[in-house]
C-alpha cells in the first residue's frame, strides 16, 4: 500500500504547492516571519485563491493553472508595497531567534503529529486512489469535474453542478481542481488534500495556536504538534464522516487564524497611537485572507474564531490586570458579542430545521466529554490525563482562564448536539452544524491540544522543580523526551488499530469507507462499468439513475453527463413518474414525457432498486429492464449493467 502513495509523491508535491505557495509569497512580502508564515501561509493560500476564483469568473477568464499564477502575481505587487509601507524603518519588532536546537524540537514535533496524522488517514484510505463511499463525495468529486469544464470555481457558480444558482462555499473545490490537473486524477487529487491538510496544514496550525495562548515558543510548539494527532475527532473524523473535505479545510486552518488575531490584538495594545495604523496594516490583510478562507470553505467555522477570540478579548479586558476596563474596550466587546450572536443565529437560520438526533444521552455525553470519546470514538485517556492538569493550570492563571472557557462553551455545544433533542435550544446553540455532534466534535481538538500542551508543560515544570533547576537545555531534553514518548505511543495505537471504524449512533461500520466491495455504496462491479462509460457511450451521451445507488459517480468517474449529478433524487412530478415507472417506459407514454422534461436522458444504469438507509431511495422503476419493452442492454459488469432507452426514440 506505502509504495502506492509514494508513487503518487508528485500530486502530493502539487497539493502542498497549491496550499503553500501563493501564501508563502505573499506572506513573505507582506513581512510575515518564521513559524506566523508558515502557520498561516495555508489560510492566506485558500483565501487568495477562493477569490482569485470569484474575479476571474467575473471576468470571464478561465480557471487554472496559468490564470491562477498571474492572478497571485498581480496581487504581489500591492502586497510588497504593503509590506514596505506596513512597518517603516524603526517600527518593525524584531522576533528572537531560535537556536538551532529550538529548531529541531519543531522540526521533531511536526514530523512526529504529521506522521501519526498521516499514517492514520493512509491507512484508513487504504489506496491513494480510493474514493470515499459516501454521499457527499459524490457532489465534491463531481463539482471537480464540473469546474474542469466549465473553467469556473467561483461560490458564486459551483451550484450550477445541480442546475442551481445560488451561493455554495467552494474554497476547498477551487484548492483541489488546481491540484487535479486531469480528470482522471480527481479521487487521487483528493486523497492529496486531504493528506496535506491532515499531516501539515493542522499540526502547524494548533502549534502556532498554542505558542500564542501560552506565550511560549519552541517548547509549546514542539509539544502541540506532536499531540497534534493525540485525538482522532480532527483531523481524521472529517474524512470518514460525511465527507466533509470543506469543513476539514476550514477548521485546520482557523487556529492559525485565532493565534493571528490575538496575536494582532496583543500588538495594537501594546504600540503608541502614531504607529499603530502602520504596525498592523500587513497583519491586518493577513487576517481578513484567512477569514475568507475560512468562511467560503465552511462558514460555521467562522463562529469558532469569533468565538475564542471574543473570550480571549473579554479575559484580558477583565483580568489583564490593568484595572477595570475602560468604557470604550466594554463598548468594543458588548458590540462583538452582539455581532457574535447575529452571525449565529443567522446561520442556525440558514441551516435549516432539520437537526441530528441524540444518541447518547446528557450523562453518556459528559462521560464523553471527559474521556475524550466524542461521537463515540474510541477514548484517549492520556489526553484527558494531560486535559485536566492543563485545565487546573489555566484556571488557576487568570491570563489562562479565557481558554478554559472556550473548552466548557465546546463541551457544552457537544453536549446539547447528542445528548438532548429541545427543539429550540438545540437549534439556537448547534443550528449552524445542523445538531451533528460529529462536526461539533471535529471542533474539539482545537481547545483540548492546547489544553494537553499546557498541561504537559506543567509536568515538565514541576518535576523539574523537585529534582533540578529548569534550565533551557534540560527543558529542551525533557521535551525532547515528551516528543519520542508521544511518538513512541502513537506508532503503537496505529500499529494495534490502524483502521478504526467509525460508530454511528446503535452502529458501527464493518469496513472503512473507502473499502469497495458488494456491500459498499459503490461496488465493484458497479465501479467497473462506470469507468468503461468512455468506450461505450459518445461524448455527448446523458444518463439518468437512482443517484443514491452511486451512480451518479458516472460524471467523474465515467466523464459522462448524468441526471442527477449529485446523491439525491430531484423534486418534481416527473422525476416520481421516473423513479416509480421508468422500467415500464415501452407501455405508458407518461413516463417519456417525464423523461423529456430532463432533456430526454437516451441512457439508464441500473445499479439495483436503493435502499432505506439515510441517504438512500427506492425507486423500482429504475431497476429490472430485462425483458421489458423500450430497453436495449448495452454492457454489464455483474449485477450493474447499462442500457439504451429506446421506447422514446
Amino acid at each position: 500500500m506505502i509504495l502506492d502513495w509514494v508513487a503518487q509523491a508528485g500530486v502530493f508535491g502539487l497539493a502542498v504547492v497549491v496550499l503553500f505557495a501563493p501564501g508563502l509569497l505573499l506572506g513573505a512580502l507582506l513581512r510575515v516571519r518564521g513559524l506566523t508564515l508558515w502557520a498561516l501561509a495555508p489560510a492566506i493560500s485558500v483565501g487568495t485563491l477562493a477569490l482569485l476564483a470569484l474575479v476571474l469568473s467575473f471576468v470571464s477568464l478561465p480557471w487554472n493553472h496559468l490564470s491562477v499564477v498571474l492572478g497571485v502575481l498581480v496581487l504581489a505587487v500591492p502586497a510588497w508595497l504593503l509590506g514596505r509601507l506596513a512597518r517603516p524603518e524603526g517600527t518593525r519588532e524584531r522576533a528572537p531567534r531560535s537556536t538551532r536546537t529550538a529548531q529541531m524540537l519543531m522540526a521533531a514535533g511536526l514530523l512526529v503529529g504529521g506522521g501519526l496524522n498521516a499514517a492514520r488517514l493512509m491507512t484508513y484510505v487504504g489506496r491513494p486512489d480510493a474514493i470515499s463511499q459516501t454521499n457527499d463525495a459524490v457532489f465534491h468529486l463531481n463539482a471537480l469535474r464540473w469546474i474542469a469544464e466549465t473553467g469556473s470555481a467561483s461560490s458564486l457558480d459551483l451550484s450550477g453542478l445541480i442546475g442551481a444558482s445560488s451561493f455554495y462555499p467552494a474554497a476547498w473545490h477551487a484548492v483541489a481542481s488546481l491540484v487535479a490537473f486531469d480528470v482522471d486524477l480527481i479521487p487521487v487529487a483528493v486523497n492529496m488534500v486531504a493528506l496535506v491538510i491532515a499531516a501539515i496544514v493542522w499540526p502547524l496550525g494548533i502549534a502556532f495556536l498554542a505558542r500564542v495562548v501560552v506565550r511560549d515558543s519552541a517548547r509549546i510548539v514542539a509539544l502541540a504538534a506532536a499531540l497534534s494527532a493525540g485525538l482522532m475527532a480532527f483531523p481524521q473524523l472529517m474524512f470518514e464522516w460525511g465527507v466533509l473535505y470543506p469543513y476539514a479545510l476550514s477548521l485546520a486552518i482557523v487556529p492559525a487564524v485565532i493565534g493571528a488575531t490575538v496575536q494582532l490584538c496583543r500588538t495594537w495594545g501594546s504600540t503608541s497611537g502614531s504607529r499603530r495604523l502602520a504596525v498592523a496594516g500587513a497583519p491586518a490583510l493577513v487576517i481578513l485572507l484567512g477569514l475568507i478562507a475560512v468562511v467560503l470553505s465552511q462558514p460555521s467555522t467562522i463562529l469558532v474564531w469569533g468565538l475564542l477570540v471574543m473570550l480571549w478579548g473579554t479575559g484580558t479586558a477583565l483580568f489583564g490586570g490593568s484595572g477595570r476596563p475602560r468604557p470604550p474596550i466594554v463598548a468594543l466587546l458588548v458590540a462583538g458579542w452582539v455581532a457574535l450572536a447575529v452571525v449565529w443565529a443567522a446561520l442556525a437560520y440558514l441551516a435549516g430545521p432539520v437537526l441530528w438526533r441524540s444518541y447518547r444521552g446528557v450523562p453518556g455525553a459528559a462521560l464523553d466529554v471527559l474521556l475524550n470519546s466524542h461521537s463515540l470514538l474510541p477514548a484517549a485517556p492520556l489526553i484527558s490525563a494531560l486535559l485536566v492538569v492543563g485545565l487546573v493550570i489555566a484556571v488557576r492563571d487568570r491570563r489562562l482562564l479565557w481558554f478554559a472557557a472556550a473548552w466548557a462553551v465546546v463541551s457544552v455545544l457537544y453536549v446539547v448536539a447528542v445528548g438532548t433533542d429541545l427543539p429550540v435550544v438545540k437549534r439556537a446553540l448547534t443550528g449552524p452544524w445542523y445538531g451533528d455532534s460529529f462536526r461539533i466534535a471535529s471542533i474539539v481538538p482545537i481547545v483540548v491540544i492546547p489544553l494537553a500542551v499546557i498541561g504537559l508543560d506543567g509536568l515538565i515544570r514541576w518535576l523539574s522543580a523537585r529534582r533540578w533547576t529548569l534550565t533551557a537545555g534540560r527543558g529542551r531534553g525533557m521535551t525532547a523526551v515528551a516528543v519520542a514518548v508521544t511518538a513512541i505511543v502513537g506508532i503503537a495505537l496505529v500499529a494495534i488499530a490502524p483502521v478504526v471504524l467509525l460508530r454511528v449512533a446503535s452502529e458501527t461500520d464493518e469496513q472503512s469507507r473507502y473499502a469497495m466491495d458488494g456491500d459498499s455504496y459503490l461496488s465493484q462491479d458497479e465501479y467497473d462499468l462506470l469507468v468503461r462509460l468512455p468506450e461505450l457511450l459518445p461524448e455527448d451521451a446523458v444518463l439518468i439513475a437512482n443517484p443514491s445507488t452511486g451512480a451518479a459517480f458516472a460524471y467523474v468517474l465515467g466523464e459522462r453527463d448524468i441526471i442527477p449529478r449529485t446523491w439525491s433524487p430531484p423534486q418534481s412530478d416527473a422525476w416520481d413518474v421516473i423513479s416509480a415507472d421508468l422500467r415500464d417506459a415501452g407501455d405508458d407514454p407518461a413516463v417519456c414525457e417525464a423523461l423529456a422534461a430532463y432533456g430526454a436522458p437516451g441512457y439508464v444504469l441500473d445499479f439495483g432498486i436503493g435502499g432505506t438507509r439515510p441517504g438512500e431511495y427506492l425507486m423500482p422503476g429504475m431497476t429490472d429492464f430485462d425483458g421489458r419493452p423500450g430497453f436495449e442492454e448495452i454492457a454489464r459488469e455483474g449485477d450493474a449493467s447499462l442500457w439504451r432507452i429506446t421506447a422514446c426514440d
